[in-house]
């Protein structure tokens, strides 16, 4: 297909190689755009096709962002977050069919894995702002300005690795380089200045990892770690590159408690032990990364989310919560409505409210509701070392002096 935006993408998404300006690129071949640790540096001129520069001047008249609100959402993720991407792309990954989208407005699926709204649109409208469109389906837009509302970049079953379910998905680096696609375009439609002020204003949505873990082949946890952390700091300095200042992390769940991995075990319906080993670990080390990472970027800040954390609990004390089923699933078939995916021949639960999962490997938008509202304005242990409303009000000239939270 053809991207106006981020160039020829020849469908290739698995392994990065994609065209720019009619030749092709992989992954130590994606610009940079380097912006250097601060946000608040202006240049003039425009972009530089052969050094992979980028300098505009600010146009008159551009729109101004507010100083501490966040005016949009840019979200990279998996399928946990995915709004529609993978409706454009051939895969056998999709949710574009019943039951999916049932309690969704219209009830029609959408391309959101989920009964109803995922955890992205349920924090937009916290936030205030659009739940942002999947880029796929502006990627050949004519009009840069449409991204000034967001763009969620997340691909079911993609992952930190590119080797994660290989062509089936948009891995988190060709989702970054489509987001270095939407920074060059708004910078050349409104210049560096007003574009750099609202990135950094922007809240970054980050959820990936787990279907690294799901592919997990136990060549050792602490090692496969270790790769998936390296792999991860080199993706988020790529964005906090291109101006990204307000992250929202999403830490991983307890993934060997989820329906379809504890279907794998008939009889015991067990959760998988090592995965959830993994699992936490990855998340013990994604917020060393970013602890890291803000010694090193001092006006950036985060709001981590301790998922493990709170769907453990979830998960052995439902009833704490409202809901009467965390081990099975809402929509599926055989045991645990796990063993086989959720399809319009599936049956459903009636009440999806009293679910916690809606199929083998997504949450209902009920779950959905309660994480958002724990991010938004919960506490440590459960988000730190700000929640999401906080974070949303802090200016990045200011963010450096936060204080860590410590468990």
């Amino acid at each position: 297909m053809t991207n106006k935006v981020g160039g020829d993408t020849k469908g290739k998404l698995g392994n990065v190689v994609v065209a720019k300006n009619g030749s092709e690129l992989v992954s130590d071949g994606t610009p940079s755009n380097r912006l250097g640790n601060g946000v608040g540096a202006t240049t003039t001129g425009a972009f530089d096709k052969e050094e992979n520069t980028m300098s505009v001047e600010t146009e008159p008249g551009c729109p101004v962002v507010a100083q501490g609100s966040s005016p949009a959402m840019f979200v990279f993720g998996d399928s946990l977050s995915d709004v529609g991407n993978n409706n454009y792309i051939d895969t056998n990954a999709k949710c574009n069919f019943p039951h999916y989208g049932i309690d969704y407005p219209g009830g029609k699926p959408t391309g959101r894995f989920s009964n109803g709204k995922n955890v992205v649109d349920l924090l937009a409208e916290n936030l205030g702002v659009p739940s942002p469109k999947p880029y796929l389906s502006m990627a050949n837009t004519d009009n840069p300005s449409e991204f000034l509302e967001g763009v969620n970049f997340a691909s079911g079953s993609a992952g930190i690795l590119t080797s994660t379910h290989e062509g089936l998905c948009i891995p988190l680096e060709t989702q970054i380089y489509f987001y270095t696609s939407v920074f060059r375009a708004l910078v050349e439609k409104l210049g560096i200045f007003q574009v750099q002020r609202f990135i950094s204003s922007s809240i970054f949505y980050i959820n990936i990892g787990s279907n690294d873990i799901l592919v997990y082949d136990g060549t050792g946890v602490s090692k496969y770690v270790r790769l998936l952390i390296s792999t991860l700091e080199g993706e988020l300095k790529r964005i906090l590159e291109l101006g990204a200042r307000k992250l929202v992390f999403m830490g991983t769940e307890p993934v060997g408690c989820w329906p379809a991995v504890r279907a794998v075990n008939n009889r015991s319906g067990d959760c998988n032990r090592e995965m959830n080993q993994v699992s936490s670990l990855y998340n013990e080390e994604a917020v060393l990364l970013l602890k890291k990472l803000q010694s090193e970027y001092a006006d950036m800040s985060y709001s981590f989310f301790n998922s493990y954390r709170v769907f453990d609990k979830l998960i052995k004390h439902p009833e704490n919560y409202g809901f009467d089923e965390s081990k099975a699933a809402c929509c599926g078939m055989g045991y645990l409505s796990a063993k086989i995916p959720c399809n319009p021949l599936a049956s459903y639960c009636s009440d999806r409210t009293k679910y916690v999962f809606w199929d083998g490997w997504h949450q209902t938008e009920a779950t959905a509701n309660l994480l958002v509202s724990m991010a938004f304005d919960g506490l440590p242990p459960n988000v730190f070392p700000v929640n999401v409303r906080e974070l949303s009000g802090l200016n990045a000239e200011n963010a450096h002096v936060i204080q860590f939270i410590d468990q």
